[in-house]
């Protein structure tokens, strides 16, 4: 579970709620269901005529994905990599057969299956960075749906606005002292339209891209280790150039667990 992702949203909830309590008499003030409903109805139905239902239906998989752990195994992966490499070179590479069963990686245990089969280099790099490509590209899209959202919210939010302005202005002539709580009442929409995008949508967007992007440095770590074993480069090399993909102050997690 990410951490730092609920204790922003908690303390950015408590915060919010904070101020509008101290700031008026009645909280209930901020509290509008027509002006929430349109904000929320509204982005939705727009976020449905932008994109297909299967791409809309698969922000709830993103949220969660940036619900998960703060960073992905990096270093872990590399350790098993070398300790591949290593056995490869040690009893070959028809040796690796046993170890495929034990590895949880898709992506590694994909790659790994067309190693002992026989692909060539060139073969298994193409396959590769096809399947690195279009990984990165569908799941940056699911995140863009987030970004879409993210700028429609603050749209319907003035949408909401000027509907409850206008019924505002009507009702002017028959009772001016409806004036103030109903440009209260219009404006809790252009407040629910900011906050929805600046609170919840656009985090998350970022939240999801920078995992999109850890996972995407990953695979490019399993790919390179794979093309390294299917080379015969020594583990001392295969480590060092591996090793690249992180930043010095995390070097010395890598760890060779096997030693053969």
């Amino acid at each position: 579970m990410n951490v730092a992702t609920i204790f922003g949203f908690l303390v950015g909830i408590g915060i919010l709620c904070t101020a509008a309590y101290t700031s008026t008499a009645s909280v209930r003030v901020f509290v509008d269901l027509p002006g929430l409903a349109i904000v929320v109805g509204g982005t939705v139905a727009a976020t449905f005529i932008c994109y297909p239902l299967r791409e809309v239906m698969r922000v709830f998989r993103v949220f969660m994905t940036a619900l998960a752990a703060e960073e992905l195994p990096i270093a872990d992966s590399i350790g098993v990599l070398v300790d591949l490499s290593k056995e490869a070179g040690s009893r070959g590479e028809a040796s690796l057969e046993l170890t495929l069963k034990t590895i949880d990686n898709e992506f590694l245990r994909g790659g790994l299956q067309m190693l002992l089969d026989g692909y060539s280099k060139e073969e298994l790099k193409e396959i590769l960075d096809i399947r690195i490509q279009q990984y990165h590209d569908q799941e940056l899209s699911a995140a863009g749906v987030y970004r879409t959202m993210a700028a429609l919210s603050p749209a319907f939010g003035i949408i909401g606005t000027l509907i409850g302005l206008i019924a505002m202005m009507q009702a002017m002539g028959e009772n001016i002292s409806r004036l103030g709580p109903g440009m209260a009442t219009a404006l809790t929409t252009t407040l629910y339209g900011a906050l929805f995008a600046n609170m919840f949508f656009t985090p998350i967007a970022v939240k999801v891209e920078k995992r999109i992007e850890e996972r995407t440095i990953l695979m490019c770590v399993i790919r390179d280790g794979l093309l390294f074993i299917k080379d015969k480069t020594p583990a001392a090399i295969v480590r060092d150039k591996l090793m690249g993909y992180l930043p010095p102050r995390k070097w010395a997690s890598v760890k060779v667990e096997r030693g053969r």
